[in-house]
């Protein structure tokens, strides 16, 4: 195939995949849906924030953002933070 049908046939290879991928088991999301902060907590603590530091960042007091962890912990099914972290980056929300 010429060049131009070649891209063409890895371009629509690429969409494809990219729909499948898309097209995930209900059973592999999370039972319910993560908040905004809960999401900006998960993310901090990706980049290897402690409480105290997101507290700081997110202008709330460090209970709080432990009760934002704690919440999205017991929505993705994890027994701690880095799991819920490595199951947020799984269902691509983070």
């Amino acid at each position: 195939p010429s060049r131009e049908a070649a891209m063409a046939l890895v371009y629509g290879c690429m969409e494809l995949l990219d729909r499948l991928a898309s097209a995930e088991k209900p059973d592999d999301r999370p039972s319910e849906s993560l908040t905004r902060r809960e999401i900006e907590c998960l993310r901090w603590s990706a980049a290897g924030k402690s409480s105290d530091e997101i507290a700081i960042i997110l202008d709330l007091s460090p209970h709080t953002v432990v009760g934002y962890l704690k919440s999205a912990m017991r929505k993705l099914d994890s027994v701690n933070r880095m799991q819920a972290v490595a199951r947020a980056f799984r269902y691509r929300l983070l």
